[in-house]
């Protein structure tokens, strides 16, 4: 990737930055300091957490400076109950917390911006290097005194503070180096953390982290399609199941052209700081700051294959009958919903030409983050703090996709000539060719006549059908002012009040923008741009209306795989991923490996293009939050045995939001861009701003109650209500209606079939809505802590989350839709995001972490966390699945379980952790197949229950001097999703088996 010197420019202002740092970020003052040594004192420092916590808390400690327990922030936050994760080639990346995909995300308290989710209300630390953390809290019950904006809860990130380290010069390094099961790369990462204190009286720290990974990304998507034994049929319809009739209806992985593999290598550079200074100004006064750095530039890119024919479609499966008389479909599967009484996993057709290609991501994104904090405490009732906290986060991702095809086609390429096919050395030959596919649980068998794999391996026989970039950028900055203070008044009963005053301010610009290059075709004196470059489309929407009016010839570029233009960036490919097998093809294609830079390869093949903003999905919003808090803390003994603790408040916010959405209109799309009526291929005119104003007004009521009996149980009792605003893609996005080809028509007149001279509306897509409430939640929480010692803790609690308001898409028939001249015929589908009400998230949480030290032997120096969560879900009652059952509510698993076992003695540890989720609902999947009897369309997918299990070990060869070795994904688990049946699966994330060695120095 050629990004070195991007990252130098950010390194370099960065340590400018550095320099007059005026930010901070201060960890809450209720977490009591404890020595952490190794895996032992990390799992003793989070039972420390949550025994001292008036909240319902769990905690992830690291295990040394620098060291999370795994290799990345959401890896580690998998191991506490009731968290699950996403997986990003393999790593940890979104997070949710109950199956609530809503969750705040803090640095030591406060607000901070990561690129990756700037426009959500959601979490996902793959920007963030785990290195520079020394903690996260997870707070599953809130208090009045913390911010609000998580619905399944909150996560704080923790960092280090220089006072905390020891006086003098301090610090570690660490260098390691991993590699993949599939990649087979060697990648490195150098971090550390260098400290000076004075006297405890004036300190500083910088943390740094630079890595560079190479990740194995193999998918496979399979796209349903109907196959009826009574139609599709190129000649006549054949019994595709051999069982005497053509009465079967089949649903099958193969649509026509969609069924897609691929396999590409995520590469990320990635660079993080965080530089802190404390200074004691006097007895009574203590400065923090601290800025907080992250930069990636990420690389995901490599080759596809669609297994659906390029010509014949679903006439492939007769076609097979027809000519080797055995059944096109092997296994007619599961009849007893009604609709479609039947899904085929095994099946032959007959295919003529492939679809294969290109896909790659890049993208550049950083975040910086600081603040300021002057904290007051001169031993008297009153303590205070005044917090500035600032950010500014930007994220630049270009998608680009390339398509050959190995089919002919008949093109005009210019006013006086006859069509010509525009790949001469086409696979041309019609359906003539066998293929085998078959569905298992873990990958596609996907077997290829001899023939056929010999055609796929000569260039002349592919052209570059298409190509297209989209792109989005997104930037964010906020301000934040706070004051918060305590007044204490005793020591027992009524302790002290926690009262504070904050203000918020918020501005986010998202551009959605396609990319455009030169067509050819000259309009009014200026040439039109071009979106796909798809030869053959222009004349194909030469109707009516669009700019492509009129056009009788087709002069966009044919590039073949032999064009000169492509010379040195062609190679041969055989491998489609982990999730193909028997595809024994050899390929003539483009390398991604030579394209760093999408725009200027567009560039080179189409000519000079550029960007331009698609306006219905690109909007500004700002939001500017007032906050008051009001805390009582209490702590009273009712006698010897028992205590009572806790806090009680409420927080009062008001927020308001200004929503900037762009005006568009159906008929007026760019007139500078090759196109009809599809918007797809075309984008909007930008008619003005629609500005929206919006307020409103929470007040946040929060109890935790905890009961302590002696000094060794706790039962904790909590309930608050929650906020979080929406999505900012829910709220700014604008609308797009798609219409559908001119329609045949017989002339009343004439007694002719002629093409109407407009376009019918399909449907109108509302993807955005100002006027959306946001998130809110009633949580009630109860849990009983056992601590039968200092290094133990079993505990067990039960949540309601009682959701309020949440979002959905609202699907209906508008009858009021217009075609394109603007007259109302027959309407549309309407689809609009709209607020729901009555969804719940409930469940139980069992934990239990222990030291063994009391055993004998090296047992002593063994020890074990496991916890379990069940949390069945429930959407509204009248979201019903086939079998008549309540859905569930978001993606979420039922059942999941953490082990962790581990071993640490003087010189030696190890730690093998394992992580179960069982099937995850992924919602429904829609479309006119997917019909059962008398029941809501849609099928329920499901992703595949999983076990991941990951091992650590490291060997002190002196005090200061470690080595290090861990493997992640020991099993090479996956992600396997199906559609309604177990065995009918429909998509793979394939995931690799990772090492790391390493070394760490402390000085």
């Amino acid at each position: 990737m050629n990004s070195s010197a991007s990252f130098n420019r950010k390194l370099l202002s960065t340590m400018i930055a550095a320099c007059i740092a005026t930010g901070a970020y201060a960890q809450g003052d209720s977490v009591e300091e404890v020595i952490v040594t190794g895996v032992r004192g990390a799992q003793e420092k989070a039972i420390d957490v949550k025994r001292n916590s008036a909240q319902i808390v769990d905690s992830v400690a690291a295990e040394d400076i620098g060291k999370l327990p795994d290799t990345t922030i959401a890896d580690s936050l998998q191991r506490i109950t009731g968290i699950q994760i996403q997986r990003s080639g393999g790593q940890g990346s979104v997070v949710s917390v109950r199956g609530m995909g809503q969750v705040l995300s803090t640095m030591n308290g406060e607000y901070f911006l990561t690129p990756a989710s700037m426009t959500t209300n959601g979490v996902n630390f793959t920007d963030v290097p785990a290195s520079l953390v020394s903690g996260l809290n997870v707070s599953k019950s809130q208090s009045a005194a913390q911010l609000e904006g998580g619905i399944g809860g909150s996560i704080d990130v923790l960092t280090r503070r220089s006072l905390e380290l020891d006086e003098g010069l301090s610090g570690s390094v660490r260098l390691q180096g991993s590699s993949g099961s599939i990649t087979e790369t060697t990648d490195p990462e150098l971090s550390g953390l260098v400290g000076w204190n004075f006297e405890d009286t004036a300190a500083m720290s910088l943390a740094f982290s630079y890595g560079e990974s190479t990740l194995a990304e193999n998918q496979g998507r399979l796209r349903a399609d109907r196959v009826a034994e009574g139609w599709g049929c190129s000649s006549s319809c054949a019994d595709l199941d051999g069982n005497g009739n053509t009465n079967g209806d089949f649903i099958n992985p193969m649509s026509w052209n969609s069924p897609e593999f691929s396999a590409r290598e995520i590469e990320r550079e990635r660079l993080g700081l965080a530089y802190n200074f404390n200074l004691a100004v006097s007895d009574a006064l203590e400065l923090n700051a601290d800025i907080f750095y992250t930069s990636m530039d990420e690389k995901a890119a490599g080759q596809f294959i669609y297994l659906g024919n390029q010509i014949g479609g679903r006439a492939g499966f007769h076609e097979y009958t027809l000519v080797t008389g055995k059944p096109a479909i092997v296994n007619p599967g599961d009849g007893t919903l009604g609709g479609q009484p039947f899904y085929a996993t095994d099946m032959n057709m007959m295919v003529s030409g492939f679809r294969a290609g290109v896909l790659g991501d890049y993208r550049e994104s950083s975040a910086l983050n600081s603040n300021v904090e002057l904290k007051y405490d001169n031993g008297d009732a009153f303590t205070g703090s005044a917090r500035w906290v600032s950010g500014n986060a930007d994220n630049d991702n270009n998608n680009l996709t390339l398509a050959q095809v190995s089919n002919a086609l008949m093109v005009k390429r210019s006013p006086t000539t006859d069509p010509v096919n525009i790949n001469p050395g086409a696979i041309d030959d019609g359906l003539i060719y066998p293929m085998h596919v078959k569905v298992n649980s873990g990958s596609v068998l996907a077997e290829l006549d001899p023939a056929m794999i010999t055609k796929l391996a000569n260039p002349e026989a592919w052209y570059l059908h298409s190509g297209w970039i989209e792109s989005t950028y997104a930037e964010s900055d906020f301000d934040v002012l706070r004051f918060d203070g305590n007044y204490k008044f005793a020591d027992e009963g009524l302790t002290s009040v926690d009262f504070g005053y904050r203000f918020a301010d918020r501005s986010t610009t998202f551009n959605n923008m396609s990319f455009f290059s030169p067509s050819g075709v000259i309009k009014d004196g200026v040439e039109l741009l071009n979106k796909y470059h798809e030869v053959g489309y222009a004349t194909g929407q030469a109707g009516s209306t669009g700019t492509a009016a009129g056009l009788t010839y087709d002069p966009l570029p044919v590039v073949e795989i032999t064009d000169a233009k492509l010379n040195g960036y062609i190679g041969n490919v055989s491998n489609f991923g982990d999730a193909l097998k028997g595809f024994n093809v050899n390929i003539p294609m483009i390398d991604t490996r030579k394209i760093d830079d999408p725009i200027a390869f567009n560039d080179m093949i189409y000519g000079k293009g550029q960007r331009i903003v698609n306006p219905d999905r690109s909007y500004a919003i700002t939001d500017s939050k007032q906050s008051f808090h009001f805390q009582a803390n209490f702590d009273k003994a009712l006698n010897d045995t028992f205590t009572v603790s806790g806090n009680t408040g409420v927080r009062y916010v008001k927020t308001d939001l200004t929503v900037t959405q762009n005006i568009t209109d159906p008929k007026k799309l760019n007139p500078l861009i090759l196109a009809g009526t599809d918007p797809n291929h075309t984008t909007y005119m930008d008619l003005g701003d629609k500005i929206t104003n919006i307020n409103y007004n929470d007040f946040l009521p929060s109890l935790n109650l905890n009961l302590g009996i002696a000094d060794d149980f706790k039962v904790k009792l909590a309930f608050d209500k929650r906020m979080t605003l929406q999505d900012l893609d829910r709220l700014g996005q604008g609308s797009i209606t798609y219409l559908s080809s001119e329609e045949t028509v017989v002339d009343p007149v004439t007694g002719e079939s002629v093409k109407e001279p407009f376009q019918r509306v399909s449907s109108r897509q509302n993807n955005g809505n100002p006027y959306l409430k946001p998130w809110s939640a009633n949580v009630f929480n109860i849990a009983g802590e056992w601590y039968p010692s200092e290094n133990a803790i079993v505990s067990i609690g039960y949540f309601n989350i009682d959701v309020k308001s949440f979002t959905y898409t609202k699907v209906e028939k508008n009858p009021t839709l217009a075609d394109s001249d603007g007259v109302v015929r027959r309407g549309g589908e309407e689809q609009t995001v709209s607020n729901g009400s009555g969804g719940t998230v409930k469940g139980w949480e069992f934990s239990y972490q222990q030291s063994f030290d009391f055993l004998p032997g090296m047992l002593a120096n063994t020890g074990m966390t496991f916890n379990y969560t069940y949390s069945p879900t429930k959407s509204p009652s009248s979201e019903l699945l086939p079998n008549g059952d309540v859905a569930p509510f978001n993606n979420t698993a039922e059942d999941q379980a953490n082990l962790v076992l581990w071993y640490q003695d003087d010189k030696f540890e190890a730690r093998v952790a394992a992580n179960y989720l069982g099937d995850q609902y992924q919602g429904k999947t829609s479309g006119w197949m997917w019909n059962p009897t008398n029941k809501d369309k849609g099928m329920p997918r499901y992703l595949k229950e999983t076990l991941f299990v990951d091992v650590t070990t490291a060997y002190n060869l002196s005090e200061d001097l470690q080595i290090t070795l861990a493997v992640n994904n020991l099993t090479e688990e996956d992600n396997i999703t199906y559609t309604q049946w177990e065995d009918f699966v429909d998509s793979y994330n394939i995931f690799e088996r990772r090492i790391t060695a390493g070394v760490n120095y402390k000085f």
